[in-house]
């Protein structure tokens, strides 16, 4: 099975032109993680071909192994183990009632700073 990649960030996206993809040269707007034009198929395609290509991976997490996130040239860009450690403090409003706003006919949806 092939793993699929994730590129669901902009950066793999070039909104502006299409450019042929280095691997089948037909035209995409799909961009690898260096900026080189790639359909995602052809880069999982890529991928699966080439086993002995030099890997990337990700870092071992207590909830989370490590796993092959696929080769140097095309890999998914996540996840990312973050190494902070996030503790989050409950807020408590109980001191102020919520804030009543009157919105005039044709306002909704305009919002000021």
């Amino acid at each position: 099975m092939k793993p699929l990649l994730d590129w669901g960030d902009a950066r793999h996206f070039d909104h502006t032109l299409d450019r042929p993809c280095g691997l089948c040269g037909r035209p995409t707007p799909m961009r690898s993680h260096t900026g080189e034009p790639v359909h995602k198929v052809c880069a999982e395609e890529w991928n699966a071909a080439r086993p002995g290509e030099p890997r990337r991976y990700t870092r071992p997490a207590p909830d989370r192994p490590q796993h092959d996130v696929g080769t140097w040239r095309f890999h998914n860009d996540g996840p990312i183990t973050d190494q902070r450690v996030t503790v989050l403090t409950p807020v408590t409003t109980t001191a102020f009632p919520p804030a009543v706003v009157d919105i005039e006919p044709g306002q909704r949806g305009l919002f000021a700073a």
